[in-house]
């Protein structure tokens, strides 16, 4: 193949996440760093006052992103947000401090205004319901929770006609699967801009505008750091006036990323690919652990031939790769025997997030989902001995290990 052949051939995305955020500054006599520098400015110099004031409107008159002060934007974010949305496959991405940060952001430049109506999963991340129950109702928001991840879910959003519909990839912590090709030809059909929260799939694993989703979120706190040593979120947009609404929003809330975190998650851009890998293999061979485990009652993960989803997960997800999070409920159905476990772990560890590279168990009961009433989460089909873990990059043996013997407890 000649230079130009391979100049000219689309890159796979694992080549795409190592070489996305390489430096391509201009070459100076010293050399240029394959590794963007972390620009720490909280604000920036320009040629004339001409200049400035072009700058002011984010870009320069050749149309690249233009800098004045930190809360508009800073360098090392951009080189992130360029990176991210070169695999996401949007018109452009806006970064932000925090994963709700982004929600946020991303349900206000939908529309999400008094008068408004939106329906929401029901099984969405608890954090934003209550956002949207707490935040979006008292403005005068319908909000409007509904399971979609029914077969009805199609013909419920062409009844109800909402303005936004907002869903997760893959929902917490039941590992339930939307079908993004039905619900995004629906919401077409009623004119509604659609949100789905990608987290739990990154998009190694799917990229939901080629499904057709207006507005993709993401906790970058999460697998795209991966490292539990940053927190931010981010939202890529296929639509030029969603994306210049969310760059007004960013501005105006000042939920800005730090150059710090961006320089983080940059970095783990790069290493995206080979840790999904190990994840989804990780947690493929955890679920079949634990389904034949005699302290457990229930596995939730989309790998499991026994999943009510699991031909969609093939048809959405593909290659074998389920994600790196699932769910099961102990048979001993008490918070005594959830701690129990818990407190017996020794590798795994019982901390509040997912995504990190070391293996993670949480108990939605007291985080996630903290915030309803036992009778709500039962409702929604989390039950007293439901644990979440989220698979690290261990040594599968030695994961599998630390859970037989915590189980044994």
């Amino acid at each position: 193949m000649t230079e130009r052949d391979h100049a000219s051939s689309p890159l796979h995305i694992d080549t795409q996440l190592v070489h996305g955020s390489r430096h391509h500054g201009a070459t100076a006599s010293v050399g240029t760093p394959t590794v963007p520098p972390i620009y720490a400015s909280t604000t920036y110099l320009h040629s004339s006052t001409e200049a400035l004031d072009q700058a002011f409107n984010g870009t320069t008159p050749e149309g690249e992103a233009a800098f004045v002060y930190a809360r508009q934007g800073n360098l090392s974010a951009n080189a992130f947000e360029e990176a991210l949305n070169r695999v996401e496959g949007g018109i452009g991405t806006i970064s932000f401090s925090s994963g709700m940060a982004a929600i946020h952001a991303a349900l206000m430049a939908a529309g999400l205004a008094p008068g408004a109506k939106i329906v929401a999963s029901q099984d969405l991340y608890g954090a934003s319901i209550s956002l949207l129950q707490k935040v979006f109702i008292p403005i005068g928001v319908q909000v409007i929770l509904r399971d979609l991840c029914t077969p009805d879910a199609a013909d419920f959003i062409r009844e109800e006609e909402p303005d936004v519909i907002f869903i997760e990839t893959i929902s917490n912590p039941l590992t339930r699967i939307i079908d993004l090709d039905a619900i995004s030809a629906a919401a077409r059909e009623v004119e509604a801009i659609t949100l789905v929260d990608s987290t739990f799939t990154t998009p190694y694993l799917l990229r939901p505008i080629e499904h057709g989703i207006d507005l993709v979120i993401h906790s970058t706190t999460k697998y795209i750091s991966g490292h539990g040593d940053s927190t931010g979120g981010a939202v890529t947009s296929a639509k030029r006036v969603l994306l210049d609404q969310l760059r007004n929003y960013a501005n105006l809330l000042g939920a800005m990323l730090s150059p710090f975190d961006a320089h983080l998650m940059t970095r783990g851009l790069r290493t995206l690919a080979l840790r999904m890998e190990r994840h989804c293999s990780n947690a493929l061979q955890v679920a079949h652990f634990l389904a034949q485990h005699p302290a457990v009652t229930r596995v939730y993960y989309p790998g499991l031939p026994q999943h009510p989803q699991h031909a969609l997960a093939n048809k959405l997800l593909g290659d074998g790769r389920y994600g790196g999070l699932l769910s099961f409920d102990l048979k001993e159905q008490s918070r005594q025997a959830v701690y129990c476990f818990m407190d017996s772990l020794q590798l795994c560890l019982p901390a509040t997030t997912l995504g990190d590279v070391f293996s993670l168990v949480t108990y939605p009961p007291v985080s996630s989902h903290r915030t309803l009433t036992e009778q709500e989460r039962r409702n929604l089909g989390i039950s007293e001995g439901c644990i979440r873990l989220s698979v690290g990059i261990e040594n599968i043996e030695d994961i599998i290990n630390d859970l037989d013997q915590a189980l044994r407890q």
